[in-house]
């Protein structure tokens, strides 16, 4: 299980890599360092700003590949636990 939430983890963090790369290159200085440092702003500028063609692939699966990262993280330790006792 952790083996797979590390592999949605790694698909969600080149989904967020790709955002942050277009918030600095396309959105200018201001916009990429408010989305690197500024928490919960990157989320705003991939709905209002982030223009590619493939915008709603991008953002699904950098959305879907988070929660299901830490879905699998959580089973991972659970079952990670319930063996150790």
């Amino acid at each position: 299980m952790i083996a797979v939430g590390a592999l949605c983890g790694l698909a969600s963090f080149i989904c967020g890599i790709i955002i942050l790369v277009h918030a600095f290159t396309k959105g200018g200085v201001a916009q990429g360092f408010l989305s690197l440092c500024v928490p919960f702003y990157i989320l705003y500028y991939a709905f209002a700003k982030f223009e590619h063609p493939k915008k709603n692939l991008i953002i699904g699966v950098w959305l879907g590949a988070l929660v299901l990262e830490i879905v699998f993280m959580m089973m991972g330790g659970a079952m990670n636990m319930h063996t150790v006792q």
